[in-house]
């Protein structure tokens, strides 16, 4: 097996985003369970923030393993080592209920918290949809990843560029940046590398 050629399924973003998946969820859960009406006007700025931290993380870490696939495409044939959802037995709404709950936390609960709150408009970065919408049909394309482990049986929706192998060597190099900075937030800046 000396000859098998790998390539790892996470090229290092869980220890960056591990304090961040889900947290918009739970966050958002414990500021709702807050029975006083003034106390969440008074802390609903702060919330606010920290949602906005907590959004900008995930969908940070959606792109890049978007782009981390993007790259990967160009190896043909290799196995994928580290993938943990394998032979996972799971329907689709679980695999992209958090996506599904992000969506429509960007779309509707967050703009009527605004306006109730602070009286303000939400507008949200205009890369958060479709960077959901596309990891949305990432993953329902890929079966949730359970049955992933060969480059050659990754799917990217069609919204995803058709990149040249120097195109997808320079997707590797931004990751390998927020890697080594610890910043995963800035692969948002890669944005059009990868969009069509």
């Amino acid at each position: 097996m000396k000859d098998e050629k790998i390539i790892l399924f996470d090229p290092g973003f869980a220890p960056l985003v591990i304090d961040s998946i889900g947290q918009v969820g739970y966050t958002y859960y414990m500021f709702s369970a807050v029975p006083d009406l003034k106390l969440k006007r008074l802390n609903f700025l702060h919330i606010y923030n920290k949602l906005q931290k907590l959004l900008k993380t995930n969908i940070a870490f959606y792109l890049g393993c978007l782009m981390w696939a993007s790259y990967i495409k160009k190896f043909d044939n290799y196995k994928i080592e580290g993938n943990k959802l394998l032979g996972e037995d799971c329907k689709e709404e679980e695999y992209t209920s958090e996506i599904d709950f992000l969506i429509d936390f960007i779309v509707n609960q967050l703009p009527r918290d605004c306006k109730y709150y602070q009286n303000r408009k939400y507008i949200p970065d205009e890369k958060y949809l479709p960077i959901l919408k596309t990891y949305r049909d990432f993953l329902v394309l890929n079966k949730g990843f359970v049955e992933c482990d060969n480059t050659n049986q990754i799917v990217l929706p069609k919204n995803i560029k058709n990149l040249s192998d120097i195109e997808k060597d320079n997707l590797n190099e931004k990751i390998q940046q927020a890697l080594l900075n610890k910043n995963i937030d800035e692969l948002l800046d890669s944005y059009t590398l990868i969009f069509n």
